[in-house]
C-alpha cells in the first residue's frame, strides 16, 4: 500500500531540519551535576520527555522518557514497537524501567510493528494521569489474504499515577483510538497518526490529541473528557470535541488545507482570548507551505465541534513555522503568551536559519500582536523544541527553553530565555551543550516546570537522539545586597587625619534574600574591595591604598569572607585607606568597589539523596557596587552653594599644515564650509567663560561628534590653558573635556578640539557636533548645543595644456579637401598636450573623471579649421574618447610626427615675413575661439585608472586651405582650445580645484602669402611729389654746372690740337746730369 508523506518524515524524523545558534553565559542550572540517563542502543531513548509526581502510594517524582524504537514485549507479536520508561531521580545513570503496558496483540486485526509507542508522553501533574501515543499503530484487514489492507490510525494509552491501569476508570487503558472504525482511506482516517501529538489542559479536565494525517493530511484535532473524578466533582461529560465537527466529520470545516498537518504539535490555555476560556493551541506546520498555528475553541456545551479562533500565519516558505508550540505568561500579567518555533526558518541574505516567534498577548487582541523573533544561525535546527520551563529563577516570571539539535555541528544546544516584564529577554541567560557529555542530538526534546530536588525551583530534562537524557537542576537564586559606607563623606585637603596624611574610613555590609523565604542556608562569601579601577585601567596610579591589607593584597585591594547566617542578616568589615601625597588629580571623586561571591551554603539535612547545589547570584544584580568619595568644594557663595555661570562659544577652524595655526574657516550663508581636498583634520574653536559666577566645580566640556567625525587630539590656544584636559571614548565619538576643578570665578579658557575627517563620504554634506557643559556647581540652562558646518569635498585635479608648436604658418596652394589623402597634406602639425594632475586621494573612491576639449573643428563658413588625427594618452590604461566619429573623420593616411612639408616654413627662414612695414599704422589680427563664430566639437575623453597623473595627446593639423581662403589678409591669428575636467558621480558636494584650462595657438602666414597693403593714399602722394622736387632739384644742379650746354666743332678741333709748353732745363742742369 502507498505510505503517507507524512508516515515517512516522522520515521526520518532525525534528518529532516538544519540549523545552528551562538551562545550566552551560564545562570541557574547547574552544569556540573547533571543527570544523566542511558537508554538501549538504537531505541530512541529521549525522543520524548514528561515530567510526573506520583503522590501514591509514595510521593516522588519521576523522570518519563519515551523511546518510540524500543523492543518489542514478549506478547506483542513484533519486533520493533516502542515504549515507555521511568526513571528515579537519582545520580545512577542506568536505573530506568520500562513501563509494562499494551503486551497483547490480535494479529487478525492489528499491527504493532514499528508502532512507536512513545512518540509522545505527557503528565496531567501531581497525582495526575500519564498519556503516551503510538502514531503508527495500524489497524489491519482481511489478513492473509490478496486484499489485506492496513490504516495508520494510531492509538493512544492512558494510565493512573502509578503507571497501572485501572479498569473501573474510563480513562485508564488504550481505548482512546477514535480513528477506528471511520471511514478509511488517507482522504479520510486511513492515514490519521493519532497522538503524534497529545497533551492535557492546564486543569485537568480534558486530554487532547492530534491526528495530523487525518482528510489528506489537513489534520485534526480532538478534546475528549472520561474523567469519573471529576464527575463527582460536577464536571460533567461535555464533549468530545473535534475539528470538522465530531458528529459531522467534514473535512471542509478543517481551517488548513491539504498536507497542513494540523495537530502536529499542541499546547493549551485558559487566558489567550478570553479569561477563563479554553483555547487548544495547535501547531499545522505545512500549511501553506509556511506553516501556521491555530488557536481553537469549543463552539458550546450542545456542538462537537472545535471551530478557529484565530490563526497565526507562517513567516516564509518552507519555515516549518509550528513544529513545536508552547503556551507560557510571560510578563505575568495573566495573560498567556504563544511561542511557536520554526526550524526551517532562513533568511539568504546572512547566517540566520531557524527561527522560535513570541506572541506577547495584548489582552486578547491578537491581530494587534506583532511576534519577537528568536533567531537561530545556519544548520542548528533552533525551534525544532520549545517548552515552558516554568519560573525557573523564582523572579515571578515564567521562562522557555529552545531547542536547537544540530547546532554546534550536530552535538546539540539548548538556550534558556527568561521572561520579564516587558515580555521576552531576547538575549538567552544561558546555553546548554551537548558537547561535554559526548552526544548527538542534544536538545531534540525538552520537559520542564516540575521541581525534581525539592528546592522550589524547577528543573529540566533535555533529551537526544543518542538514547540518553540528561536532567539539569536549577540552582537557588540569591540577591546580595552590598553597601558602603565612607567617613568622612567628602575629602578635605587642609585637615590630616592620620598623622601628616588623610585617612578615610570604609565599612562593607552584605545581606542576602531568596527565594523561596524558607530558604535559609548559612552563606560564607568572599568579597574584595577596590579603589579607582577606571583610573588603573589608563595605566595610572590610584589615588588611595588601603592600609589593613593582606601580605597577598595589592595597595588598592582589599579581600576576605564574611559569613552570613540568614536572609536580611547584615554582616559588616571594616577597613581604613589612605590620600596618596601630592596627588594632582583633584578634579574626579575617587570611586570604591565591592564585589563578591558565594564560597559555600550549609543548611540543614537535604531532602534528597542528590549532590547540594551551590547557589548562584541573581544575574540581574550588578556584580559590583560603588560609592564615590569627593573633595570638598571651593569657591562657592556664602551659603556655600555654588552658582557658576559657564557660557559657551564657538566656531569651526582648520589646521594650517599640521601646525598648531587654527584660521577660521569661511562662512556661507553663517554656516561654515569644510573644504576637503587631502586635509585630514579640522578644529572647532571652543571657548568657555565663567563670568560674574561661583567656581564651577568638575566643569566640563562633553562633545559628540556622530558618525562623519571622530576626535583625534585637543591643543590649547594659550599656555595658561594647559590644565584643560581632553579624553575620547574607544572610537572616538565622544570626547570629554575637563576645564578645570573648579573653574574659577572670571575665568576664561579657549581649546581647539581637533577632529579627523577620515570618515566623510561622498555622501557627507554636513558634519554636526553636539557641545555640552556641565559641572556639579549650581546652573541652569546648560542645555545641548549643536554645531554645524557644511561640507565641500575639494578634489585636487587639476589639468594644463600646451599646442607643439605654439606658432605655425600657412601658404602654398590651396588644394581641394577630395585631393587630400593624407594628413601631411593638410597643413601644419599640431600636438595638443594635456597634462591632467591628481594630488589628492585616489579617484576610484569618487568616480570616474574625464577630460573635456572644445574642440575648433570649423570656421564660420564651416570649412576645416583643426583637423584631429588621433588621440593618445600615458598613464592610463585606456583612452576612449567619444564621438569617435571626429577623429580622422576622412581616414587619411596617418605621417610621421617629425616630416615637414614644403609650405611648413622654417622660421628661421621666414622671420623676415613677420616684418611689417614701417608705414603700416597697425597689425591685423582675430582670435578664434569656441565663444565667438568657431563652430566647436565637445570631446569627452574619460580618465580609466588615473592614478596620480595622465598625458593626454591630441594630434591634429592646421587645414591649410581655409586660412589661404578666409584669413590670409591676417598678420596673425590666434586659436583657443579649452580643455576642462569633470567628475561623473551623484554627490553635489565635490567640487574640483583646477578643472579649466586654455591653450592658444598663434598662426602666421607665410611670406609668400604675406600683404602689406592698406597704405594710406597720402603717403603714396606725398612719396610721389617727394620724387618729383629731387628730380627737379638734380636738374637745376647740373644745369648749373653746365651738363646741358652742348660745345661748337671749332671749339672741340682746337681744344683737341692746341700746343702745350713745357719747362726746359738750363745749362748748369745739363752739365751736372752728364756729370
Amino acid at each position: 500500500m502507498e505510505i503517507s508523506g507524512l508516515w515517512i518524515s516522522l520515521s526520518v524524523r532525525i534528518s529532516l531540519f538544519l540549523l545552528l545558534w551562538a551562545g550566552a553565559s551560564a545562570f541557574n542550572l547547574d552544569t556540573k551535576n547533571v543527570l544523566r540517563k542511558n537508554g538501549d542502543p538504537g531505541s530512541l531513548f529521549g525522543f520524548s520527555l514528561a515530567l510526573h509526581r506520583q503522590l501514591q502510594p509514595v510521593d516522588k517524582r519521576i523522570l518519563l522518557i519515551g523511546a518510540p524504537r524500543a523492543k518489542a514485549l514478549s506478547n506483542q507479536g513484533a519486533n520493533i514497537t516502542g515504549g515507555l520508561y521511568s526513571c528515579e531521580i537519582t545520580t545512577h545513570s542506568d536505573d530506568c524501567n520500562r513501563i509494562e503496558f499494551d503486551n497483547d496483540a490480535d494479529m487478525r486485526v492489528e499491527s504493532k510493528e514499528n508502532q512507536w509507542m512513545g512518540v509522545t508522553v505527557q503528565s496531567q501533574g501531581p497525582g495526575g494521569k500519564i498519556v503516551t501515543c503510538a502514531h503508527r499503530y495500524q489497524r489491519r484487514l482481511f489478513v492473509n489474504t490478496p486484499q489485506e489492507s492496513r490504516d495508520i490510525t494510531g492509538r493512544c494509552y492512558v494510565l493512573s499515577q502509578d503507571f497501572s491501569i485501572d479498569g473501573q476508570s474510563d480513562e485508564d487503558g488504550g481505548n482512546w483510538k477514535f480513528c477506528e472504525g471511520r471511514a478509511r482511506g488517507h482522504e479520510r482516517f486511513g492515514a490519521c497518526q493519532q497522538g503524534l501529538a497529545a497533551t492535557f489542559t492546564k486543569d485537568y479536565h480534558y486530554v487532547i490529541f492530534g491526528a495530523p494525517g487525518a482528510y489528506n493530511w489537513k489534520g485534526i484535532v480532538r478534546v475528549e473528557q472520561k474523567n469519573n473524578t471529576l464527575l463527582e466533582m460536577g464536571f460533567y461529560d461535555d464533549g468530545p470535541y473535534e475539528v470538522g465537527d465530531e458528529s459531522r466529520l467534514d473535512p471542509e470545516l478543517v481551517p488548513v488545507p491539504a498536507n497542513s498537518y494540523l495537530g502536529f504539535s499542541l499546547d493549551s490555555g485558559h487566558n489567550i482570548t478570553e479569561k477563563g476560556k479554553l483555547i487548544v493551541v495547535s501547531g499545522a506546520p505545512r500549511a501553506n507551505h509556511s506553516g501556521a498555528v491555530v488557536l481553537l475553541r469549543k463552539e458550546g456545551e450542545v456542538s462537537t465541534m472545535l471551530s478557529p479562533e484565530y490563526v497565526l500565519e507562517g513567516p516564509g516558505l518552507a519555515s516549518s513555522f509550528g513544529y513545536d508550540v508552547a503556551v507560557v505568561d510571560l510578563n505575568g500579567d495573566g495573560w498567556q503568551d504563544i511561542v511557536v518555533g520554526a526550524p526551517q526558518f532562513f533568511q539568504r541574505d546572512g547566517e540566520v536559519g531557524g527561527a522560535v516567534y513570541v506572541y506577547i498577548n495584548k489582552a486578547g487582541k491578537w491581530s494587534a500582536v506583532v511576534p519577537t523573533r528568536l533567531n537561530g544561525t545556519k544548520d542548528s535546527m533552533f525551534g525544532l523544541a520549545v517548552d515552558n520551563i516554568g519560573d525557573i529563577n523564582l523572579d515571578s516570571y515564567e521562562d522557555i527553553a529552545v531547542g536547537a539539535p544540530y547546532a554546534d555541528a550536530g552535538s546539540g544546544r539548548v538556550y534558556i530565555y527568561h521572561g520579564s516584564a516587558y515580555g521576552i529577554n531576547t538575549k538567552p541567560a544561558q546555553i546548554l551543550e551537548g558537547r561535554p557529555h559526548g552526544i548527538n542530538m542534544f536538545g531534540y526534546s525538552l520537559a520542564g516546570n516540575m521541581d525534581l530536588d525539592d528546592n522550589s525551583y524547577p528543573d529540566l530534562a533535555i533529551g537526544s537522539l543518542s538514547d540518553a537524557v540528561f536532567v539539569y537542576r536549577a540552582r537557588p537564586v540569591i540577591s546580595i545586597k552590598k553597601e558602603i559606607k565612607v567617613t568622612p563623606k567628602e575629602i578635605d585637603l587642609t585637615k590630616k587625619t592620620c598623622g601628616n596624611s588623610i585617612c578615610l574610613n570604609v565599612e562593607v555590609c552584605f545581606t542576602y534574600k531568596a527565594n523561596p523565604v524558607t530558604y535559609n542556608p548559612k552563606l560564607t562569601i568572599s568579597y574584595m574591595l577596590e579603589t579607582e579601577s577606571q583610573r588603573r585601567k589608563q595605566g595610572l596610579h590610584s589615588r588611595v591604598s588601603f592600609l589593613d591589607k593582606k601580605p597577598t593584597d595589592q595597595d588598592f585591594q582589599s579581600t576576605g569572607t564574611l559569613d552570613l547566617r540568614g536572609q536580611n542578616k547584615k554582616s559588616c568589615h571594616k577597613v581604613k585607606l589612605r590620600l596618596q601625597e601630592n596627588i594632582k588629580d583633584k578634579l574626579r571623586a575617587i570611586p570604591i568597589e565591592v564585589s563578591c561571591a558565594i564560597e559555600s551554603a550549609r543548611r540543614g539535612k537535604s531532602p534528597t539523596s542528590l549532590p547540594e547545589l551551590l547557589p548562584v547570584l541573581d544575574s540581574n544584580i550588578p556584580s559590583k557596587t560603588t560609592t564615590e568619595v569627593n573633595f570638598l568644594k571651593e569657591g562657592c557663595g556664602s551659603d556655600n552653594i555654588c552658582q557658576s555661570n559657564l557660557q559657551l562659544q564657538y566656531r569651526f577652524c582648520y589646521r594650517e599644515s599640521n601646525q598648531d595655526i587654527f584660521p577660521p574657516l569661511p562662512m556661507e550663508n553663517d554656516i561654515a564650509v569644510v573644504s576637503l581636498s587631502d586635509q585630514k583634520d579640522i578644529a572647532l574653536e571652543v571657548t568657555v567663560k565663567n563670568r560674574n559666577g561661583d567656581d564651577a566645580h568638575e566643569a566640563k566640556l562633553m562633545g559628540w561628534f556622530g558618525d562623519s567625525l571622530s576626535y583625534s587630539g585637543f591643543r590649547s590656544q594659550k599656555a595658561t590653558d594647559k590644565h584643560v584636559i581632553c579624553a575620547a571614548n574607544q572610537n572616538g565619538s565622544q570626547v570629554d573635556c575637563e576645564l578645570g576643578n573648579p573653574f574659577k570665578r572670571d575665568s576664561e579658557v579657549t581649546f581647539y578640539i581637533i577632529l579627523s575627517t577620515a570618515r566623510i563620504s561622498l555622501h557627507t554634506t554636513e558634519v554636526e557636533v553636539d557641545l555640552q557643559l556641565e559641572t556639579t556647581s549650581l546652573q541652569g540652562g546648560l542645555e545641548r548645543v549643536r554645531a554645524k558646518a557644511k561640507v565641500v569635498i575639494e578634489l585636487l585635479l587639476s589639468v594644463q595644456g600646451v599646442a607643439k608648436p605654439s606658432q605655425v604658418y600657412f601658404g602654398g596652394n590651396v588644394r581641394g579637401e577630395s585631393a587630400i589623402k593624407s594628413e601631411e597634406e593638410v597643413g601644419s602639425l599640431i600636438e595638443y598636450e594635456f597634462r591632467v594632475m591628481n594630488l589628492g586621494k585616489p579617484l576610484k573612491s569618487y568616480g570616474t573623471a574625464s577630460i573635456n576639449i572644445q574642440w575648433p573643428k570649423e570656421g564660420a563658413l564651416g570649412k576645416w579649421l583643426l583637423y584631429l588625427v588621433k588621440i593618445t594618452s600615458k598613464g592610463l590604461e585606456q583612452i576612449t574618447c567619444s564621438p569617435e566619429n571626429e577623429i580622422n573623420p576622412n581616414g587619411l593616411i596617418e605621417g610621421s610626427t617629425f616630416s615637414r612639408r614644403k609650405r611648413q616654413v622654417d622660421p628661421s627662414r621666414t622671420s623676415e615675413g613677420r616684418k611689417i612695414s614701417l608705414f603700416t599704422d597697425k597689425r591685423k589680427y582675430k582670435t578664434l575661439s569656441c565663444a565667438g563664430d568657431v563652430k566647436c566639437v565637445d570631446i569627452k575623453c574619460p580618465l580609466q585608472g588615473l592614478d596620480s597623473s595622465a598625458h593626454i595627446v591630441l594630434r591634429s593639423r592646421l587645414w591649410n586651405t581655409t586660412f589661404l581662403e578666409d584669413y590670409a589678409s591676417y598678420n596673425y591669428l590666434d586659436l583657443i582650445v579649452k580643455a576642462s575636467i569633470s567628475l561623473d558621480v551623484s554627490a553635489k558636494n565635490i567640487v574640483l580645484k583646477n578643472p579649466e584650462t586654455q591653450v592658444r595657438l598663434t598662426i602666421f602666414p607665410e611670406n609668400t602669402v604675406a600683404h602689406y597693403g592698406g597704405v594710406p593714399w597720402w603717403i603714396i602722394l606725398v612719396a610721389v611729389l617727394a620724387g618729383i622736387l629731387m628730380l627737379a632739384l638734380l636738374v637745376l644742379l647740373l644745369w648749373k654746372c653746365g651738363f646741358f650746354k652742348r660745345a661748337q666743332k671749332e671749339q672741340y678741333d682746337a681744344a683737341y690740337h692746341k700746343a702745350e709748353i713745357h719747362a726746359q732745363p738750363s745749362d748748369t742742369d745739363k752739365l751736372s746730369t752728364e756729370a
